[in-house]
């Protein structure tokens, strides 16, 4: 039972943003049909058009609202991109330092970590509100650590040793921030609440809109599709991954090609 009503709550997070957006249109015209068919029932009811411009007053803050949220964690998004890479490459630039056989290893590592990152954070769900944290990335930071203890056990450069311990606390705080915000999203509760709003503002356009026998059916449907393409930007920013907003790979794809330039 738990399990049927966990799969319904998260209808928004497993199907696409088309068929999402689709089937809000199809609800809100359904809407604005059963709003028009109870004007029919009671003509002498009396004027709504009021009623109906607060509704659509209030729909437009609250889309507005949440897409604020949204923009403002993908940005927050994609500037941990450009941190964890900047991160990644002052633990190789650090690594340099160190003997040469403890900085061949660093790169072998580090190489087997850009790619576990690209993989975690492409892969999988459209959203990553329940997943498990990066184990085979956590794996290779492991790795580096141990690297860096046995370097600094040796005692063979001190000084460089510490840096490139520096450089991998900072790597692992950026990896921790990076992925506490890819399960950051808008809570299901505010989408739905959404989408409960829009579907109460068609339905009192519908109401209004059969005022006088007068249905302004083609104006309504006009202004249903803006709403759902204003929605599906918001859900579409708010998935990382998948969409036609995406949060850019790049920093991470030039990190690899830098360290696939042999050393002059």
């Amino acid at each position: 039972m738990a399990l049927t009503m966990t799969a319904q709550l998260n209808f928004i997070d497993s199907h696409s943003i088309i068929v999402v957006g689709l089937g809000l249109l199809l609800l809100m015209m359904a809407a604005a049909e059963f709003g028009a068919w109870r004007r029919r029932r009671h003509p002498e009811a009396g004027e709504t058009l009021y009623a109906a411009a607060a509704a659509v007053s209030l729909l437009g803050l609250l889309i507005g609202f949440t897409f604020n949220v949204s923009l403002n964690r993908y940005d927050e998004r994609r500037d941990l991109v450009v941190d964890e890479a900047a991160a990644i490459t002052m633990a190789w630039e650090r690594s340099q330092l160190l003997s040469a056989t403890a900085h061949n290893e660093a790169e072998v590592l580090l190489r087997k970590y850009i790619d576990a990152r690209r993989n975690y954070f492409q892969r999988g769900q459209v959203t990553d509100r329940q997943r498990a944290a990066d184990a085979p990335g956590r794996s290779v930071r492991q790795q580096l650590w141990s690297l860096a203890a046995r370097t600094e056990a040796k005692g063979d450069k001190p000084l460089m040793t510490r840096a490139f311990i520096d450089a991998l606390s900072e790597l692992d705080t950026v990896a921790a921030h990076r992925e506490s915000m890819a399960r950051e999203h808008i809570p299901l509760s505010v989408v739905y609440a959404l989408g409960l709003a829009a579907l109460v503002t068609a339905a009192s356009l519908g109401y209004a809109g059969a005022a006088g026998q007068h249905i302004t059916r083609h104006a309504n449907w006009a202004f249903f599709t803006l709403v759902v393409i204003a929605l599906s930007v918001v859900i579409d920013l708010d998935r990382p991954k998948t969409g036609m907003v995406t949060v850019s790979q790049k920093p991470m794809q030039e990190l690899e090609a830098l360290l696939d330039i042999p050393a002059t």
